[in-house]
């Protein structure tokens, strides 16, 4: 476990900040408890701006916080360490996991966040089938005005409905919709060709977008869509999602007011529950002869015989949706704008893809194109995200320090993605072979790499997310060329997901 800052001696603190990362990990002999009011302010004196009802409350009944608290830095009153946070939240994380170490705290207005980063500490709350983590916690309230997804269900509910969707992310399935995947993609990548030769800059990322929406209807829902309903959809998940992260003061909220001729979030979420009522309304009057995921969700009944109700069908679909495609979307992004600033590794995609013989890709073909899934991998290790949360429902512990009820406590792949412990000391630079030679893999603790997270509410759609990287991929390097503009640097932008900020401009030339 983490050691704690404070039981070092005074003069031996300093030295350790200094250090990039520590070395051991030697368990604490703190036992948590609970600290005196008093106490509490001397760890965390904004407390009371942050927090003045909650410290009223502990000032009556004479308790303080559970502590020892983990160090971290002291911030504002009343807005604790938001600006630095929410200006780069990245770097901000970054510099303060070097500073305070494994285990650090962030003062923030509504919640105080825990960023955990060492991969055994990680797994204590990632991989908790206890339910002492959630990750919706108190906010499910507000994602269940739709209806009851996976991710805000726990315990055997979760199990029950996770068990319901897998089979549409099995290998058979996968191998079932292969062909079609790769069909929709070439036809909506081939729409780019008019731009090839013309100078003319493409938004990849949005192009992208515009590619892995409607495949993924029509690979999942057999639905095919225009490309007026592709962009409302686009623009309705992304301002539906932004609720999410605006709860953890890492976007700004999304507006909530319906005025008309503004976009505004409620109207946002009214307008996919009355598309995703559309498609199941248009399912049940014409059902398909291929089971897809919507005839699965359709059909799936519960251990006691009983039906997915409707409001929990169309926030499988919304929540399915976000998660099929606009993550692979930004993952996708950064892998292309870094292949794009490191030639030498693109050359090899392109020598790989040329053993297709100009063939659209294929299920089999996926074992083989390991150079692709590397560069993929390399590029969600860079992408990383700022935080990949779970709120704690009751007191605990993590690294010799309190976790007190309500914490919101985190890893960030951004930081655990670039420690030098476990990716060397030039965690920055982008290289696939970190994902091809066996024994750098084998030597990383397991979640030293997770772009898709881990224990119950790991991606079900891991499997689909690769083949879509690979076959997208590969479709677009056997017809194009592409380039950035001179000196273009791909940089962080949180939104639902870790997006490049300004977009991917590219120029195309066939390839």
């Amino acid at each position: 476990m983490a050691q704690p800052i404070d039981t070092f001696e005074e003069g031996q603190e300093a030295d350790l900040i200094d250090q990039p990362y520590r070395e051991g990990r030697e368990v604490s002999r703190w036992s948590t408890g609970r600290l005196s009011v008093l106490g509490s302010l001397r760890e965390d004196p904004f407390w009371p701006t942050r927090r003045p009802l909650r410290v009223a409350t502990n000032i009556v009944n004479g308790a303080g916080r559970p502590g020892p608290l983990p160090p971290g830095p002291k911030g504002l009153p009343v807005v604790g360490s938001w600006v630095p946070y929410y200006r780069n939240p990245y770097e901000f994380l970054r510099t303060n996991a070097k500073k305070h170490g494994d285990v650090f705290r962030v003062p923030l207005p509504i919640h105080d966040l825990i960023v955990v980063s060492h991969p055994d500490d990680v797994s204590h709350f990632m991989d908790d089938t206890t339910g002492n983590y959630s990750m919706f916690g108190t906010t499910q309230w507000l994602f269940r005005q739709i209806g009851r997804s996976v991710p805000t269900l726990e315990g055997e509910l979760s199990k029950e409905r996770r068990r319901m969707l897998l089979p549409m992310f099995g290998r058979r399935h996968l191998a079932r919709v292969a062909d079609t995947l790769a069909e929709e993609f070439v036809g909506r990548i081939d729409r780019w060709s008019p731009a090839a030769g013309t100078g003319q800059y493409l938004d990849l990322q949005h192009q992208i977008a515009r590619v892995t929406l409607p495949t993924f209807l029509r690979t999942m829902f057999s639905t095919s869509i225009s490309d007026e309903e592709i962009e409302q959809i686009d623009t309705d998940i992304r301002s539906t999602m932004r609720l999410g992260a605006a709860y953890l003061l890492l976007s700004t909220p999304p507006n909530l007011l319906p005025f008309p001729g503004v976009e505004s979030a409620p109207r946002s979420m009214r307008r996919l529950v009355l598309k995703m009522k559309e498609i199941v309304r248009r399912r049940k009057e014409n059902p398909v002869d291929k089971p897809d995921l919507l005839s699965i969700l359709l059909e799936a009944r519960y251990d006691d015989e009983s039906a997915l109700s409707e409001r929990d069908l169309i926030a499988e679909l919304i929540i399915l949706i976000a998660g099929g495609y606009e993550t692979i979307v930004a993952a996708l992004s950064w892998t292309l704008g870094l292949l794009l600033r490191n030639p030498e590794h693109l050359e090899r995609v392109y020598d790989e893809v040329a053993s297709l013989n100009g063939a659209p890709p294929g299920v089999g073909d996926l074992p083989n194109l390991t150079w692709l899934k590397a560069c993929f991998d390399e590029g969600q290790r860079l992408q990383g995200a700022p935080l990949n949360w779970r709120f704690a429902m009751e007191d605990d512990e993590i690294g010799g320090y309190a976790i007190p009820r309500r914490s919101v406590v985190a890893t960030s792949l951004y930081v655990v993605h670039r420690d030098p412990r476990w990716w060397g000391d030039d965690v920055d630079r982008y290289d696939p072979t970190r994902f091809t030679d066996a024994e750098q893999v084998r030597s990383r603790p397991r979640l030293a790499f997770m772009p898709f997270g881990s224990g119950p509410h790991h991606c079900l759609g891991t499997g689909m997310a690769y083949m879509n990287a690979q076959f997208l991929l590969s479709i677009i390097f056997q017809r194009f060329r592409l380039s950035a503009p001179r000196g273009w640097e791909p940089q962080h932008k949180f939104a639902f997901s870790t997006v490049i900020k300004g977009g991917l401009p590219v120029t195309l030339s066939r390839a």
